[in-house]
């Protein structure tokens, strides 16, 4: 039995196997990206060594962006399990900031179902499993502290709701085999914009000069500081300005602000 995961440690597990996808490089059909996890030994350990990762391009009839279907075959006797990412030709007419945050958008969504099913795969392996995970999926396609603080959040309100970002709630993802008792929704969020990205951008300078900034009461001066950060996070990670103000939001003010208490 694999061990339990919560979403730090599936962002862990996972976030390295999303990497390997290059949201302007995703080949066309009929080739295919093709990674086994058989060559990671933390998947092995997950109990996900029969597990294959395939991801491609290819015209769809339909405006959606994407979608994902699961496959299982047997070659030698041996089960080979397929997850397979599919994302719409129309979002690579260009490289155009738009359609490159809407490529990303749309692989870690998909790539968010995928982990549900890789949950589920790698706790129990029966028959009855694997037909169920075939229906579902199938189904699935178809102070003046606490001032400045608010004062702080006030500055990044704007964010568009998340039905606009296309931020699906943890039912949306769920399979219902996974041993797993946190929200994907939650996954999701953390795979697009975590701390670990954000500090890609929001560096050890920029950090001590916006808790310099709390600590002296000046909120202006602190999400002016924030802003420093923005606009390279957008270019290079394909985030919208608005995921990223809903993220600060909802987590990053508040733990870099606590870091200033």
């Amino acid at each position: 039995m694999p061990p339990k995961l919560d979403v730090i440690s599936v962002i862990k597990l996972f976030r390295p196997l999303l990497e390997k996808i290059d949201i302007d490089n995703v080949p066309e059909e009929p080739s295919h990206q093709m990674e086994l996890l058989s060559e990671n030994r933390q998947y092995i350990i997950s109990g996900l060594e029969d597990c294959v990762l395939s991801v491609c391009r290819r015209n769809f009839k339909s405006k959606a962006n994407g979608f994902y279907t699961f496959s299982y075959k047997e070659y030698e006797g041996q089960p080979i399990y397929f997850l397979n990412i599919y994302v719409n030709n129309s979002l690579f007419v260009s490289n155009s900031p738009g359609l490159r945050i809407e490529r990303r958008r749309t692989i870690i969504h998909e790539f968010t179902h995928c982990i549900a099913a890789f949950l589920s795969i790698g706790r129990l392996l029966t028959d009855k499993l694997i037909d169920d995970l075939v229906k579902a999926l199938i189904s699935r396609v178809k102070i003046n502290a606490e001032v400045h603080y608010q004062s702080l959040l006030i500055q990044f309100e704007n964010a568009a709701s998340t039905i606009a970002l296309d931020i699906f709630p943890d039912e949306h993802f769920r399979l219902g085999y996974e041993d797993f008792d946190y929200s994907f929704s939650v996954v999701y969020k953390q795979l697009t914009l975590d701390r670990l990205i954000f500090e890609k951008y929001f560096t050890d300078d920029l950090r001590a000069k916006f808790i310099n900034a709390i600590k002296k009461g000046n909120t202006a001066n602190a999400s002016a500081i924030l802003r420093q950060a923005l606009s390279e996070l957008i270019a290079n990670e394909a985030i919208s300005a608005d995921f990223i103000n809903l993220r600060l939001r909802e987590e990053l003010i508040a733990y870099y602000y606590r870091k200033a208490s």
